[in-house]
C-alpha cells in the first residue's frame, strides 16, 4: 500500500493497524460495489507475469530474468500513476468536468461518486463512438 492511510481516521486518535484495517474493509466494499475494474485486473497480471520471471530467476539463476524483473516493475509503475489507461485521475477529473459543466472538487468528491461517475462518463463515451461510426 502507498499513500496516508490516517485520512481513513473519522477521529485524531487512531493506530496505523487501524488504519490498514479501515482501509482494507473500504477496498472490500469498492471491490464488491464496481467490481474489478480491466485496470485491476490488467496491472493483476503484470504482478503475476513479474512473479513468474521473479520464479524463474531463483531457479535458473539467469541474470536476463534480472532485466525482465525491472522492465514489469517499469509497466507496473506506468500503469499505477495513470490508471493503466495513460490518463491520470486528475486529467479524467478534468474531462469529467468539461462533460459535467461543472468543476469536480476533488477534495469534495467521495470515492463512490468518483467511480460511478467515471463509470458514467465512459459509457457516454462508448455511445458516442458507437454514434460516429454510424
Amino acid at each position: 500500500m502507498s499513500g496516508e492511510l490516517k485520512f481513513v481516521r473519522r477521529s485524531e486518535n487512531g493506530s496505523e493497524q487501524k488504519d490498514i484495517e479501515v482501509w482494507e474493509r473500504l477496498h472490500d466494499e469498492y471491490i464488491k460495489e464496481f467490481g474489478l475494474s480491466k485496470v485491476h485486473a490488467k496491472i493483476l497480471k503484470v504482478i503475476k507475469q513479474k512473479a513468474l520471471i521473479e520464479l524463474e530467476y531463483v531457479i535458473t539463476g539467469d541474470k536476463f530474468k534480472l532485466t525482465l524483473i525491472q522492465m514489469e516493475e517499469e509497466r507496473l509503475k506506468s500503469m499505477v500513476n495513470t490508471t493503466g489507461s495513460g490518463v491520470t485521475i486528475e486529467q479524467m477529473m478534468v474531462h469529467m468536468s468539461k462533460w459535467l459543466g461543472q468543476w469536480i472538487k476533488p477534495k469534495e468528491i467521495s470515492v463512490k461518486e468518483f467511480f460511478t461517475l467515471q463509470k458514467e462518463y465512459e459509457r457516454y463515451l462508448k455511445a458516442q463512438n458507437g454514434k460516429k461510426d454510424k
